[in-house]
Order: structure tokens, then sequence, then C-alpha cells
């Protein structure tokens, strides 16, 4: 794909020229082609705001000289759902009671396109942050986190379902066991507990 300048990007995505964008801040068609060109100079703080409020976007988005893939993705995504369409339909459901009733909902065509950009994006981000473990590990002495995703990817291909069920279960308690992020679904207090033995030998060795 082309690397092109998220203002760009951002004016082919929304459907807005860049020739508005030049009307709409007073100025030559050709100072924004400076902006968006091979030089790529930045954008003066003046006219970020008023570009923010053009496209109704954050104003982050302008300060940009660069979008990685789940960037891109997600302005798609921005714009799919601000120009949703909504369809109302009759549904009926029933009760506890064997009663039915009617009611009315909405559908929107674009939801189905929208939930896609969105598994998209999280799977490029996933793809950036290992590229990124990667990628700062390369020329240095340690190759602590390329060895241990190496692990980790060879587990994922094992067909003992046990071996991906520990390892999830493992990673689960590393990441909720102290409620910093979330809940965990761990309810089982014996293997909580082993977790936790396990948890405070690897801390007394660090």
């Amino acid at each position: 794909m082309e690397n092109l300048h998220p203002l760009k990007y951002i004016s082919q995505t929304f459907q807005i020229p860049l020739s508005e964008v030049a009307n709409e801040l007073g100025i030559k068609r050709q100072s924004v082609n400076e902006w968006v060109g091979k030089k790529r100079k930045p954008i003066p703080e003046k006219h970020i705001g008023k570009i923010a409020s053009l496209f109704n976007l954050d104003e982050k988005w302008f300060r940009k000289q660069t979008l990685l893939g789940s960037e891109r993705l997600e302005l798609q995504r921005i714009f799919v759902d601000r120009n949703a369409t909504f369809e109302e339909y009759t549904d009926f459901v029933e009760d506890k009671d064997g009663n039915v009733y009617e009611i009315q909902k909405f559908y929107s065509p674009e939801q189905d396109l929208s939930r896609y950009l969105q598994d998209e994006q999280q799977a490029n981000l996933l793809i950036e942050e290992v590229t990124t473990l990667i990628n700062n590990e390369v020329g240095s002495d340690e190759g602590y986190y390329q060895e241990l995703l190496s692990e980790v990817i060879k587990l994922t291909k094992t067909k003992e379902k046990y071996k991906l069920k520990m390892l999830k279960s493992l990673i689960e308690y590393l990441n909720y066991n102290d409620f910093e992020f979330g809940f965990s679904t761990l309810n089982d207090d014996v293997l909580i507990e082993k977790l936790d033995n396990l948890k405070s030998y690897y801390t007394t060795k660090k």
C-alpha cells in the first residue's frame, strides 16, 4: 500500500478534497501539497485546529507524518460508522411464560463492515506490537522477547491441547491476578494457590 501522508489519506477516506482544505484555510493548494508531498513539511500548528474541525477528527491525526496499518483501519472504521444508515425492522421475542411480544429494532447494513475493520485493526495492532518488540532487540546482545515469542508460537502449533490451556491460564493469571487490568475468570482455588506459589518462587529468584 502506498505510504500516503496522513492528511492525504484522510482526505481520500473522508472524501473531502485537499483543494477544499486549502480553501477552508485561505491558503494556496500548493502549500497543502508541500505538507503531503515527498518532503512532508509539518502542518503549521496554527492550521491544525481548523483542519481537525473540517474532518471532525482529533488533532493528533494531523500532527503525524505517517500512519500505521492499524491507524489507517481505525480511520476507515470512523468513516464507516459516521456514515452508517439504519433500517427499522420488526422482531418477536418470547418471555419465560410463552408470551410473544412484537418489538421494533434497528439494523445498520454497515455494521458488518465496521466489525470487520475493527477485527483487522486489532490484528494489525498485535502485529505492530510484536514487530516493535523484536525490532528493538535487533543488533543487541539480548533476544529475550524474540526467544519468548518464538516459544509461545511453538506452543500454539502443538496438538496437545492441554498445553494451550495451561498457557492461557498462566497468562490470564499473570495479567489479572492482582486485578490491575480486569477480572480473572479463573475460578479454581487449588489452581490459583499453585500459581501463587509459582509466582512466589519466581519473585524470590529475581
